[in-house]
């Protein structure tokens, strides 16, 4: 008697927008409920697929297609997370559908990833030790920090003034505040060789921090006089509000969107 053919697998969401869903979420609900199938991702040159079978820990691969880079396992789980909590890309779910079933697809098969490091911990909660979110938004936050940072700097040395002495000074009048001022590079921690924002600081003081030393920054340079005074509001409202509508759901998340206007000293809205 002929074996049965397996299952076809079944779409129980398609193109679902990053910007409503939070994948992490997303994948703890699947496996609370023994969840078998592959959940798919889709960003501007980027796609991954995550499968998940019950009580086993999930089968990762991402590709990115501007550097050609094929990567599995936690790092590349990690990089999924962080990339879909942008708005603008797709997720998928897809039930019955096995990893061996795509694998001809990537060239290969999928490998799950690598217990953590926690006593050989492979349970539910061991799984989410290793993949908080908080761990996913420290490395968000860091991020974000560096481009609202670069957009001032652009802003300044666009009015005709050099923003390193500035943001020096700004982040020494700061640091009584915020500690974490007085060393920006000693408040960012590697793990797995990617940079997150350090357990020591708060990812809220972090954002206030930073924009209030930036804010500073855009007043020290207005103070000048000349040239420079004149533009570097305009050029920083510029800069802030072009990184606010690319990316408005993260400043948003950790407060970064409420105080971009206060570093420009305008409103743009």
């Amino acid at each position: 008697m002929p074996g049965r053919m397996p299952a076809r697998p079944r779409a129980l969401h398609q193109n679902l927008d990053t910007a409503y869903v939070n994948l992490a979420a997303l994948l703890r609900h699947l496996q609370q409920r023994d969840f078998a199938g592959r959940v798919h991702v889709e960003l501007d040159e980027y796609d991954a697929d995550i499968f998940l079978a019950a009580r086993e820990r999930p089968r990762v691969r991402e590709r990115d297609h501007v550097t050609g880079r094929v990567a599995e396992g936690d790092a590349a789980l990690q990089r999924v997370l962080v990339r879909a909590s942008e708005p603008g890309g797709l997720v998928s779910v897809f039930a019955g559908e096995t990893d061996a079933a795509r694998a001809d697809d990537w060239g290969g098969t999928f490998s799950a990833p690598a217990p953590a490091a926690t006593g050989g911990d492979t349970s539910d909660g061991g799984r989410e030790a290793a993949h908080t979110q908080d761990e996913i938004d420290r490395r968000v936050v860091l991020g974000l920090g560096g481009e609202v940072i670069a957009a001032v700097e652009r802003a300044v040395e666009s009015a005709g003034a050099e923003f390193a002495p500035h943001f020096q000074a700004a982040r020494a009048e700061a640091s009584e505040k915020f500690p974490f001022l007085a060393s920006l590079a000693a408040c960012v921690e590697y793990v797995e060789g990617e940079a997150r924002l350090a357990r020591a600081v708060s990812v809220a003081e972090f954002a206030e921090g930073t924009c209030e030393a930036l804010r500073a920054v855009v007043e020290r340079v207005a103070a000048t006089g000349g040239e420079a005074a004149r533009g570097v509001r305009r050029e920083a409202a510029r800069e802030l509000a072009a990184l606010e509508e690319g990316r408005p759901r993260s400043l948003a998340r950790f407060n970064f969107s409420s105080q971009l206007e206060r570093i420009a000293g305008l409103r743009w809205t």
